[in-house]
């Protein structure tokens, strides 16, 4: 087995950055990097084994799953923690809303440790649930769809809008890679894309830094940029690393902890994802909305100004490029988004969150500089 310690001396190039740590940062903040341990195995028994070496548990236990991930993992977890003798409650999660998330958190309140096993929507209920009722929980995610496996933000339901809300990041992660990697393909190209998508969101940091000031850390910049160009290689080298993946999601969700925001992860790309999801339009999955999203995005950028990112920065076709290979979406036809919708999404998603600045905010765009941005980068074209 091994044990993922982000040892970012080799990984990251900061130094003294551990996990469980509190530590001074250059940015002036004190920084605490809450998730104590994450362990990597091919074997779901084994990294169970871990979850009693590492955790005080006195009372029940909340398992929090799917009906699909049941059979996958929730089952195996149910019958583990059983069998050492703890009482388990498990509840099921179709979606991440607060209806779900208040029935849940009535179970929380009844248990001393809540664990998640299934893809965003079971880890974002278990979160938010767990969170509300004072109690740590443990990611176990059955997928690696999106960047939320071991991060502090759940994304929930708020009617018909989807709202990132910062709760408490996992005490551990156990990720099953032999489980991961028998994800529907689907799943795994649109957890690419939800971290290829990193790129514009650095790029809208960046530029809120310069223009508005906003407080920026460099360390968690850093730690960001590294989860990017960890997944370039992981799909250079044909997706088969899962362990690529995974450390680079990993990545994003410490990057999110240490600031205690989405910031260094959702820009402007996420915006556009989150007014789809508002208005109802379009089939594509989180990831893959935020990945079409990006290669917008980095498309306005190449047309106005923008803080240029040097080494890590990848242009439009670039990120077509690379998220094709990753098998994930590139035109909005694939995710059945009509020309009118994406023309709306771009010229109202930055009214979802005024207060983040994005290039949006910076250099608005008419309706008919969103038809070009559109014809631009091929979205309107046909799969």
């Amino acid at each position: 087995m091994l044990k993922l310690s982000l040892m970012p001396v080799s990984q990251m190039n900061i130094s003294g950055l551990r996990l469980g740590d509190e530590f001074s940062c250059s940015c002036g903040r004190i920084h605490k990097v809450s998730t104590k341990e994450i362990f990597l195995s091919d074997d779901l028994a084994s990294l169970l084994e871990k979850v009693l070496e590492f955790t005080d548990i006195e009372g029940p236990i909340l398992l929090v799953t799917g009906r699909k991930t049941w059979k996958i993992g929730g089952a195996l977890a149910e019958r583990y923690f059983s069998e050492q003798g703890y009482q388990v409650m498990v509840k099921e999660s179709l979606r991440a809303d607060i209806s779900t998330i208040s029935d849940v958190e009535k179970y929380a309140s009844h248990c001393s440790l809540a664990v998640a096993v299934g893809g965003g929507t079971v880890i974002d209920t278990c979160k938010y649930a767990a969170h509300r009722a004072g109690i740590p929980f443990i990611s176990i995610p059955t997928t690696i769809s999106h960047d939320g496996i071991a991060s502090p933000v759940a994304s929930i339901f708020v009617g018909s809008r989807r709202t990132s809300i910062v709760t408490s990041p996992p005490q551990i992660v156990l990720i099953a890679t032999s489980i991961i990697r028998a994800s529907p393909r689907q799943l795994i190209a649109s957890g690419c894309a939800d971290i290829l998508a990193k790129t514009t969101a650095l790029r809208d940091w960046l530029l809120g830094h310069q223009v508005k000031e906003e407080y920026l850390c460099r360390t968690t910049f850093g730690i960001t940029a590294s989860a990017v160009l960890d997944l370039m290689r992981f799909i250079d080298n044909r997706c088969e690393e899962i362990s690529e993946l995974a450390l680079a999601a990993v990545k994003c969700g410490l990057a999110m902890t240490l600031v205690g925001s989405s910031r260094p992860c959702s820009g402007a790309e996420h915006l556009f994802s989150h007014y789809l999801d508002m208005i109802g339009e379009g089939v594509g999955l989180h990831g893959e909305q935020v990945g079409l999203g990006a290669i917008l995005m980095a498309a306005k950028y190449e047309d106005s100004y923008g803080p240029p990112m040097q080494w890590f920065e990848l242009s439009s076709m670039d990120l077509k490029s690379y998220l094709s290979r990753a098998g994930a979406p590139t035109r909005l036809s694939e995710i059945k988004v009509p020309a009118e919708t994406a023309v709306r999404a771009l010229l109202e998603c930055k009214n979802l969150r005024p207060e983040r600045y994005t290039i949006l905010h910076h250099s608005p765009l008419t309706r008919s500089a969103a038809l070009k941005l559109l014809k631009m980068t091929d979205m309107l074209t046909e799969a």
